[in-house]
Formats: C-alpha cells, structure tokens, sequence
C-alpha cells in the first residue's frame, strides 16, 4: 500500500522533478542569455565602436548573444608620433566584459566659447 502511494506521487510529480532539474542545469545558459541581450540591445557598446580595452586602443567588430569580438591594437612611437604596429582579434563572452576595463572616449569638446577665460 505504501509503495503504491509513492509510485503515484512520483508519477504525478515527476515532471516538477525533471522541470526543475533542467532548470538548473540551463541556469549558466540563461544568464549569458541575458547577459548578450543586454550588450546587444543595450545603449553602451556598439558595432564600429572605438574604446579603450583594458587600457589599449580597439574596435568593436561584432556583438552577438553569447560574445563580443574587437580588435585591439599594438601602439608604437616613432620620432614621437603614435602608430599601430599590430595588433590581436580578441572575442569574449559577454558575461565576462564586467571583468575588463573598458572605456568609451568621449567626443572632442568645442572650447571656443571659452577663448576668452581667465584663471578668476
């Protein structure tokens, strides 16, 4: 009697078990989900955007759900001017861009408006 009403509560339940279990197991696969839509549709990074990558100049190339590829340059100095000697194509998982420092450069300021200033 008493494995009959296990039996039919395994069987009724069962499906919560599995549901739940499967649940866990797509958990990492969920989050990175989010994670690319958020890099995807969100305002902060762009296709074409110029940044700074952990402190080297780069290039964002593409964006998709699960990663993010830019190139990023090698700068060199030659008679004191900058140029780009090389450089690495580099793709990450979205869900690991938190871990790196990247910075977006701002435009250049129009300052004319300030020619006229003292130190006051």
């Amino acid at each position: 009697m008493d494995t009959k009403i296990i039996e039919n509560f395994i069987g009724e339940y069962s499906w919560i078990i599995l549901t739940g279990f499967v649940f866990l197991m797509a958990k990492s696969t969920i989050e990175s989900a989010i994670e690319g839509l958020k890099v995807m549709w969100g305002p902060d990074l762009d296709v074409d955007d110029t940044v700074i990558f952990d402190g080297r100049p780069a290039r964002i190339t593409r964006i998709s759900l699960w990663k993010t590829t830019m190139f990023v340059y090698e700068v060199g100095c030659n008679d004191g001017k900058p140029y780009i000697k090389g450089g690495n194509k580099v793709s990450i998982q979205n869900v690991k861009l938190k871990d790196h420092m990247i910075e977006k450069p701002l435009p250049m300021l129009d300052l004319k408006k300030w020619d006229n200033c003292s130190d006051n």
